[in-house]
């Protein structure tokens, strides 16, 4: 509970602190990096937008992570389609190229009613993000940050609602060392596919790019 309130904290002063800048305004992103459909049958897969009315819609990013040792962000916005069984999974370091999940490093987005729920798998591995941590978080407006660290000897996963401003490990909701139900385990994701995982859900937004947080 003190976590919470003080993350609470520091996004009020964040805010606050941008709302006196220049329009302080986060800039909206739209458009998908290019992709390739691995499977599922989606009834909308352009550079606009995923969508898929049923489960298991997949898709691999063309472009490779350059693997261990590196770091990667993706900006991605997604709306949670039905009120249970949707969920939208970003995918990173993936040593399989059909990007299933079973390796790698996979952040995904579940939906329970009106609540949204987290999770962190390594390999296989799942781990909940503490449910306090997600409080803010809308269904139909996901709109997040994700850094992946796949350095040293354990990879660590930050994540920031976009409208946060100010990416720093102290403002960040989610931090895989301390908001998660038990440590990830010690080791980095093993290859450098990357993709997308839903089921009755959309995306509208989904961009790789440096990470927020130097290493």
């Amino acid at each position: 509970m003190e976590k919470f309130i003080l993350k609470s904290l520091l996004i009020l002063g964040f805010l606050a602190t941008a709302a006196c800048s220049s329009g302080g305004e986060v800039e909206d992103i739209s458009g998908l990096d290019s992709y390739s459909v691995v499977s599922g049958s989606f009834s909308q897969a352009d550079s606009t937008a995923l969508h898929i009315a049923g489960t298991t819609g997949v898709v691999r990013f063309t472009s490779t992570l350059p693997g261990i040792s590196s770091s990667r962000s993706i900006s991605l916005k997604a709306s949670l389609n039905n009120v249970t069984l949707s969920d939208v999974s970003a995918v990173f370091y993936a040593s399989d190229s059909s990007v299933s999940g079973s390796t790698g490093i996979v952040v995904t987005f579940s939906r329970t009613g009106a609540s949204v729920n987290a999770s962190i798998t390594f390999n296989g591995q799942t781990r909940t993000v503490t449910s306090s941590d997600m409080g803010f978080y809308i269904p139909n407006n996901i709109d997040v940050v994700i850094d992946v660290h796949n350095v040293g000897t354990k990879s660590r996963v930050y994540i920031w609602r976009r409208d946060n401003l100010v990416y720093a490990p102290t403002s960040a909701d989610v931090d895989s060392n301390s908001d998660v139900s038990s440590a990830l385990p010690t080791a980095v994701g093993p290859g450098t596919f990357a993709g997308l995982i839903l089921n009755y859900a959309t995306v509208t937004a989904a961009q790789v790019s440096t990470p927020k947080v130097l290493d």
